[in-house]
């Protein structure tokens, strides 16, 4: 008697960055820092020129996300330069490349990056995408 043994394919496995595409996402990411930079320097130009209380925190708030967005930046080009960009940073899996093609600076695969919003205080259900 002949049993047939149909074999499962594989999960879909995560693209990892082609490397011709990894100088346009390069010139990307320093395009993004450049204008980070700049939106920088102007919100520190409006800030000294912030009449009320009000505006000033507005601007320190814009301010703190530019910053913090721009570490993100460099991070990515760090990792670019040290051959680990496209590496998710919590479970060493690859980042999908169409993910990095809308976020070139993702630091983590999608899985992680849900199970990272979750766990933060306000963040989203597990099953929540937006």
């Amino acid at each position: 008697m002949s049993q047939q043994i149909q074999a499962t394919p594989p999960p879909a496995q995560a693209t990892l960055v082609p490397k011709a595409d990894l100088p346009r996402l390069r010139a990307e990411l320093e395009q993004q820092q450049r204008f980070r930079l700049d939106q920088i320097d102007q919100l520190a130009s409006e800030a000294a020129l912030a009449a009320d209380e009000a505006r000033r925190q507005v601007i320190r708030a814009l301010t703190m996300a530019a910053e913090w967005t721009l570490g993100d930046i460099n991070w990515a080009l760090q990792r670019l330069d040290r051959g680990t960009y496209g590496t998710c940073e919590r479970c060493t899996a690859p980042v999908p490349f169409e993910r990095l093609n809308v976020l070139p600076m993702a630091r983590l695969c999608m899985p992680c990056q849900r199970r990272s919003e979750a766990s933060k205080p306000g963040g989203r259900a597990s099953g929540d995408i937006g």
